[in-house]
């Protein structure tokens, strides 16, 4: 069988391919904000057991509900991490369970090329960390908590 297709055809075929793998490609920024990204990892690393922080899949999804913009979030994010505070913490659960975080002296270049990274990237869903916390949660007598990880287990990683 032979294909006739016409020049706007064959464009518009590599531009759908040319689009569809660089859909989710970081900025430079971003880029380079990865390279620094181990460093936050050491806490937000979602298999660590126990957890010293909360998986970044969830820190990043509450950063987006709480803010309007992208500025907004780096803004929110940075001052976070230099100077951790009740008034500015946005995520509950994960203070109430392992307090602040301590701050992170870096210079706000870096610190907003790894937010960038943060804002940008397409995290995993924490899977290993809900599966540790239903059975932390089980052991401890707590099935509310339990049953809350498990319905995320269930919606994003079966």
């Amino acid at each position: 069988m032979k294909y006739n297709m016409s020049k706007a055809q064959v464009f518009l075929a590599v531009c759908a391919a040319f689009f569809s793998f660089n859909a989710n490609a970081l900025s430079p920024e971003a880029l380079e904000g990865k390279a620094l990204f181990p460093a936050c990892d050491v806490c937000h690393n979602q298999a660590q057991d126990p957890a010293l922080g909360p998986p970044m899949w969830g820190v990043q999804r509450r950063y987006r509900k709480n803010t309007g913009s992208d500025a907004e979030f780096i803004e929110r994010m940075v001052s976070f991490v230099k100077a951790p505070t009740m008034e500015k913490a946005i995520h509950d659960q994960a203070l109430g369970q392992l307090g602040l975080m301590p701050p992170m002296p870096l210079p706000d270049e870096i610190l907003n090329k790894i937010v960038t990274y943060v804002m940008e990237e397409q995290f995993p869903p924490p899977c290993d960390h809900w599966k540790m916390a239903v059975r932390r949660a089980e052991e401890k007598g707590d099935p509310e908590h339990a049953r809350k990880d498990k319905r995320q287990l269930d919606r994003f990683c079966n």
